[in-house]
């Protein structure tokens, strides 16, 4: 075992005691699929360094604000720290998990490779069926409605700006599932993103006819 692999390996028993408590769309498998992934992408476009992008990618949603107070910056100097990891890794891991979630919006500052790798990998994940999967997972961990005709919604194609709120599920989709297309960051992103976005949107169309056949 090389030393980058007893790192990993470390880490890796660490993340699946943090997301323990988080709802199962976000536990360890989501965990494990950014992985897969983000090192797909990297060995794709052959842009970024690999053991950086792996740590990033296992431990992007460390300190999540919507399972716990946890430090994600700081337990992350941590753990790392302690595994004596370049400090400029640590650097770059602490900035994808501070930069990664589209509730930051996009700051317009230059990304990293491996920031732009892990952030296209994560968004990718909440796409498609697994994306639809886990949007209505949460939804019925946080006791939502799965669908409010009254809160309105765009039509697909003509989406208006993004903004994360507590709405039902279904609406959740044009608040940020629909605009993740548009905001991949690699040519791999892109071309992945797009199977996933035409899914969802036959997905939604099929889901509406179903909920009002008279209407539709």
């Amino acid at each position: 075992m090389s030393e980058n692999d007893g790192i990993i390996s470390a880490v890796e028993e660490f993340v699946k005691g943090v997301v323990r408590g988080y709802d199962s769309g976000h536990g360890w498998s989501h965990i494990e699929r950014v992985v897969r992934l983000s090192l797909h992408i990297l060995d794709t476009e052959n842009r970024g360094d690999r053991l950086t992008v792996e740590l990033g990618a296992l431990l992007h949603d460390v300190g999540d604000h919507k399972f716990g107070a946890m430090d994600g910056p700081a337990e992350i100097r941590r753990v790392l720290g302690g595994l004596r990891v370049d400090e400029n890794v640590i650097n770059e891991v602490v900035s994808i998990n501070e930069n990664i979630s589209f509730s930051k919006g996009e700051s317009g500052s230059v990304k990293s490779d491996e920031l732009m790798t892990v952030q296209d990998a994560d968004r990718l994940d909440a796409m498609g069926a697994i994306g639809i999967a886990r949007a209505f997972n949460y939804g019925g961990y946080k006791g939502r409605e799965i669908y409010d005709p009254r809160a309105g919604f765009a039509a697909p194609g003509n989406l208006g700006a993004g903004r994360v709120t507590v709405s039902a599920t279904v609406n959740h989709f044009y608040e940020k599932l629909l605009l993740l297309k548009d905001l991949m960051n690699t040519p791999t992103g892109k071309k992945l993103a797009e199977e996933r976005h035409i899914f969802m949107v036959k997905y939604l169309e099929q889901f509406y006819r179903e909920w009002d056949p008279g209407e539709r």
